[in-house]
């Protein structure tokens, strides 16, 4: 039953007791502004009149300015907890004086002011009980989060509404219009022990992994950061303007509504009327909340919903203008109080999230609290003077204009909106990349001589000459380069394969100097050498495979390259880019392999993309589309190898290793997507998708949902919000490790192969792991086939035991199977240095020098970031 109630209302497993929590919070708040507002509205329309409407949205802007700046104060100076409390306390005692000052009965004028003071207490309330829960709820929750539960605690408010109104319905014969002052109190004071167990019980979540609950700052400082917000950000002002027209045209169509239904009707039929009216508004915004707003939004995007309410009111108001009467005025009061309350305010609550964070509840404070305020004292100045010429027809001509107008913002709205996530996720974000350096430069005569110094033997000015040849930037040009070949090409490439590092060092330095096109023998050894260098030898290789400029060898040496560190892939990528037009089919066959590592897929796509940014994009749909299609298939795969786990702890690792591919196959189509134009940058974007930050990295996803269409975000979303894949795969799993073994991955394929020695007889191992054994294959993993297999007079570890024994040591255990697997190879039997890493297996230990540990994590930043973390428990790090 519970996991229909999941499916029907799309709430994760765990989240009932918050969702339950926090909409009972709202249903008590709305359940006294609705017994407030049925009850207030009755009685002032029959004490006062709805011709006196527009006095006071002349007065609610004094009253909200007051009360924001009120607001603001407290929420800056304390917290939002405060001000709950507050506001609770405000809302028992303000109910308990304005029933006494009624009841007491004062002599005219005072009563008939008391029911203005009544009136501009209800649109006071109306807004800031509505700003409050939202700023109190937004505080709990990231957008992703919001998408799914914000519809549902506006249910809970419409439902708190309905019973608000259906009160007043059932006891407007019974009781005093005023006497209803005194229930909203008592709902007031029932509501204080529920936010009381909210803030006790919830933890909640910083806007930023730069917000610290240490980091406060005065009024006028966050102040002054609204006022910036608006000089710098497109996307607030338009907001803004979004907000005001859209209030305009809500205070015409409540006027309008308001004359139709007052006329002809006495206190207590009004009280009735409105309170089935409202009980009728509640249910359809139920409804609306509960199935439709959700689906609506994940289906079309909170871009595109902003479009709703403006075109409900641009065809209310031409109702209105076209036939008019009580068919319009009931039309108009559920654009109010049914599209606006059910639509617009949820929608409202996803786009105020792409305000920029750091200011977003100030900011927010402000707008609702002057925004509409100032759009009441606009609509009531208009209203006193022109209602009175005005007919009911040309008043909704001019909403008919007013809804043309809005139609058009919310389209520049919509505009704006991706570009304000980009930016609320750049804030807070670090670059610490560094500054672009440049090499010197050399005139023809200054380059013969370094080339005429580099060719002498070995000595200090023959290393200085090649270091400088060496840099980026200040070798001369090919051809130049072709004509310095000699026979020195030859014999210092034969030092490639010497076993020793030094001299291996030594041979690339010489070839510096000498290396050009036609030297395209040297490739096979540059290749094999490149992850196996220090860092200094790794770039010489990169130059030196960009002079030779064989591009038949791409293939080779991305394979190569998916070892090197984040900075010498992107050499990589600029010396393939160098390379020229011919490199594109070489690239292009290297982005289409779903075998490669997404390491040397990734640079190819940032490659061709430089060279032929066109090209890339007309293949970008395919790659996409066949990319997610392949991972999807893999997330039962992943599913069935961890439900298995039990049978052999190599089938664990295989899950893992399954799943981190799933990941990197999101990151890699993210930055497809993001090199195609259609998502933020993608270094911003994935440093926020990974964050431990709920609100940044749901940030992220909604950038990324709203930047591509439906169907990619159909096959994504699974993806990307890490979601069970439901059914594991079926079938025979020996038959799925089989698969596993014959993929081409080289840990997947170990790690299947060695859960096949635990599940089969001996007698049919061999047939079931030859057809992995390649001869690409990598040395480590080959090792662990042979041994696997009892082709190796000693039995050592396998890749999986060492991994497995790596997982064990806690500032590796979390990193990533590519960066375990990397500190696997460099693994000995001995210890090779003082104070090396212990890694243990059963009945012995292999050990990992900390230089080899480093010279990993500077090539994989996972396990950097491991290591970070480890030594870090601040809840924001990484």
């Amino acid at each position: 039953m519970q996991g229909l109630l999941n499916r029907v209302f799309r709430v994760e497993r765990g989240e009932w007791p918050k969702l339950l929590q926090f909409g009972l919070f709202g249903l008590l708040l709305q359940t006294g502004m609705g017994i407030g507002f049925a009850a207030g509205d009755a009685a002032f329309l029959t004490h006062v009149g709805p011709d006196k409407l527009p006095v006071i949205f002349l007065l609610t802007p004094a009253v909200m300015l007051i009360y924001t700046a009120i607001f603001s104060f407290l929420l800056v100076r304390f917290s939002i907890d405060h001000v709950v409390d507050v506001t609770l306390a405000a809302l028992i005692g303000g109910g308990a004086i304005l029933w006494g000052l009624i009841q007491v009965g004062l002599p005219e004028p005072y009563e008939t002011g008391l029911y203005y003071v009544l009136k501009l207490y209800l649109a006071m309330w109306y807004i800031a009980l509505y700003s409050l829960f939202w700023n109190f709820t937004d505080a709990y929750f990231d957008i992703q989060d919001a998408k799914r539960l914000f519809p549902l605690f506006s249910a809970f408010c419409a439902l708190g509404s309905a019973i608000g109104a259906l009160i007043v319905s059932l006891l407007a014969s019974v009781l005093p219009m005023h006497a209803f002052l005194l229930v909203w109190a008592a709902v007031a004071f029932a509501t204080a022990p529920v936010a009381l167990l909210l803030r006790r019980r919830w933890q909640r979540i910083a806007d930023s992994d730069t917000d610290l609950d240490g980091d406060s700052k005065s009024v006028l400082s966050q102040l002054g950061q609204v006022g910036r917000a608006f000089r710098t950000s497109p996307y607030a002002v338009t907001l803004v303007l979004t907000l005001f027209v859209t209030l305009l045209m809500t205070n015409l169509a409540e006027y309008q509504y308001s004359t139709v239904l007052q006329a002809g009707r006495n206190e207590a039929q009004l009280a009735t009327l409105f309170g089935r009216l409202y009980a009728g508004a509640s249910i359809f915004n139920l409804i609306v909340c509960l199935f439709v707003f959700n689906r609506l939004v994940t289906r079309i995007g909170v871009r595109n919903v902003a479009l709703v309410l403006p075109l409900t009111y641009f065809a209310v108001f031409g109702y209105f203008f076209l036939a008019g009467g009580t068919m319009a005025a009931l039309a108009a009061f559920f654009a109010y109080h049914g599209v606006l309350t059910s639509i617009e305010y949820n929608n409202q609550n996803l786009l105020f999230n792409a305000t920029p964070s750091q200011v977003k509840r100030p900011f927010r404070t402000v707008v609702e609290g002057l925004c509409e305020p100032l759009a009441s004292l606009l609509a009531g100045g208009f209203l006193l003077l022109a209602a009175k010429n005005s007919d009911m027809r040309e008043l909704s001509g001019i909403g008919v204009l007013l809804g043309a107008t809005l139609i058009a913002v919310v389209a520049a709205l919509r505009h704006y909106y991706p570009a304000a996530m980009e930016a609320n996720m750049r804030r807070g974000w670090l670059n610490f990349g560094d500054s672009d350096l440049h090499a010197p430069q050399f005139d023809e005569a200054a380059a013969d001589l370094l080339r005429e110094k580099a060719a002498e033997a070995d000595s200090g000015a023959a290393q200085a000459a090649r270091s400088l040849l060496h840099r980026r930037g200040a070798r001369p040009a090919r051809d130049a380069l072709a004509a310095q070949a000699s026979d020195a090409t030859e014999a210092f490439a034969a030092k490639l394969s010497d076993p020793s590092p030094s001299v291996r060092k030594y041979a690339l330095q010489a070839l510096a100097s000498v290396v050009g096109p036609g030297d395209i023998a040297l490739v096979a050894p540059l290749v094999q050498n490149l992850p196996l260098t220090d860092r200094a030898s790794r770039a010489t290789i990169l130059e030196l495979l960009g002079a030779i400029g064989d591009v038949e060898a791409i293939p080779q040496i991305l394979g190569a390259a998916a070892r090197l560190s984040p900075r010498e892939l992107r050499a990589t990528e600029t010396m393939l880019a160098g390379l020229g037009d011919a490199a594109i089919p070489r690239l292009m066959q290297v982005l289409s392999n779903y075998q490669a590592s997404y390491r040397a897929r990734a640079v190819a796509a940032r490659a061709l993309s430089t060279l032929s940014h066109a090209q890339f994009v007309s293949q970008l749909e395919r790659l996409v589309t066949e990319e997610l299609d392949e991972t999807g298939r893999r997330l039962g795969v992943a599913e069935r190898f961890a439900a298995e786990g039990r049978r052999s702890p190599a089938l664990r690792l295989l899950a893992d290793a399954y799943r981190q591919r799933i990941g990197e196959s999101v990151d890699f189509t993210l930055e497809l997507l993001a090199l195609g134009g259609r998502l933020p940058d993608f270094d911003l974007l994935i440093v926020s998708l990974h964050s431990a930050n709920p609100k940044v990295r749901g940030n992220a996803v909604e950038a990324i949902a709203s930047g591509v269409g439906h169907a990619t975000w159909e096959r994504l979303d699974p993806l990307v919000n890490r979601r069970a894949a439901g059914e594991a795969a079926a079938g025979d799993l020996v038959d799925l490790l089989k698969a596993a073994v014959e993929s081409g991955h080289g840990f997947e394929a170990a790690a299947a192969a060695q859960a096949l020695r635990d599940l089969l007889p001996p007698a049919e191992l061999a047939a079931a792991l030859r057809r992995g054994l390649t001869s690409d294959m990598a040395p480590i993993f080959r090792d662990s086939f042979t041994n696997l297999l009892g082709l190796d007079a000693e039995p050592r570890p396998t890749a999986v035991d060492l991994v497995e024994a790596i997982r064990g040591v806690s500032d590796l255990a979390n990193a990533s199977i590519d960066a375990q697997v990397a500190l696997a190879e460099r693994a000995t039997p001995t210890p090779a240095a003082r104070g090396p890493v212990e890694l243990k297996l059963e009945g012995r230990s292999f050990w990992i020098t900390r230089a080899d540990v480093d010279e990993v994590a500077a090539r994989y930043a996972d396990l950097a970031l491991t290591m970070l973390k480890a030594r870090d428990d601040r809840s924001y790090a990484a």
